[in-house]
């Protein structure tokens, strides 16, 4: 159902604008190295979650690329230091960095949340967060488009298994809403005739258990870099690519 909205999106764009275009909001940089609202917290164990808001921790990071080279360092220079000297492995058994996401990851199979997996030692880190989302959606909606949110990953996880979303996921992590306004994992789906799309995974290692990231709103990376800059240690990111055929 996905594609068949954003083909109706693309087509309103084409007419009313005359074509696709924008590169979206200028990102901020991290170095390398409305419903009603509620609590959830980030001691509570629980992998489910509830869809108002709610106020939760998070972390995460990976061993790679601003590939877009968008954004820009929002950290503070003692903590660019800090993480520039924290090696940050970030990979998926699932797909091959900057290689094709297989079918069945996507909304044209089985859907199945990828397998992830990373490695990083430090005594700061207290959670991790995960951001998936469409960069090239930004041509079709304005935005990247969220697929995936992950907040409370605690600091001693080190992968995520294949199919988790919704039931196998790390105990004490909370799934956030996506763009398709449900709190899972939503799978490469782009719209027929738009070309390939990258979809990225940006893992943040942090310096908290706990923030006031509301669950109920996508939370895209170029917010979360931009609001919890001061709290992010390292960051680390792989991309797939998906085409519609």
């Amino acid at each position: 159902m996905r594609h068949l909205f954003f083909s109706v999106l693309l087509s309103v764009f084409i007419i009313g604008c005359g074509g696709s275009g924008g590169s979206g909001s200028k990102k901020s940089p991290i170095p390398s190295t409305s419903s009603s609202s509620s609590l959830i917290p980030s001691s509570s164990g629980q992998s489910s979650f509830t869809q108002s808001s709610s106020l939760i921790s998070s972390s995460s990071s990976n061993n790679s690329s601003n590939i877009n080279g968008s954004f820009s360092s929002a950290l503070s220079s003692s903590q660019s230091s800090l993480s520039n000297v924290i090696p940050f492995a970030f990979t998926s058994n699932s797909f091959v960095s900057g290689g094709k996401i297989p079918i069945q990851y996507s909304c044209f199979g089985g859907e199945l949340s990828p397998q992830l997996q990373w490695d990083i030692s430090s005594t700061e880190i207290k959670s991790f967060v995960l951001i998936m989302e469409d960069y090239d959606a930004i041509a079709l909606v304005g935005y990247p488009y969220v697929h995936w949110n992950i907040y409370n990953i605690p600091a001693d996880t080190r992968a995520i298994a294949e199919g988790a979303t919704l039931r196998a996921m790390p105990s004490g992590s909370v799934e956030g809403v996506n763009d398709d306004g449900v709190p899972k994992y939503a799978g490469p789906c782009p719209p027929e005739g738009t070309g390939t799309h990258r979809y990225f995974f940006a893992l943040y290692a942090l310096n908290k258990e706990s923030l006031p990231v509301n669950t109920s709103r996508p939370m895209r990376r170029n917010d979360f870099e931009t609001q919890y800059a001061s709290s992010i240690i390292q960051k680390a990111e792989i991309t797939g690519t998906y085409l519609y055929k």
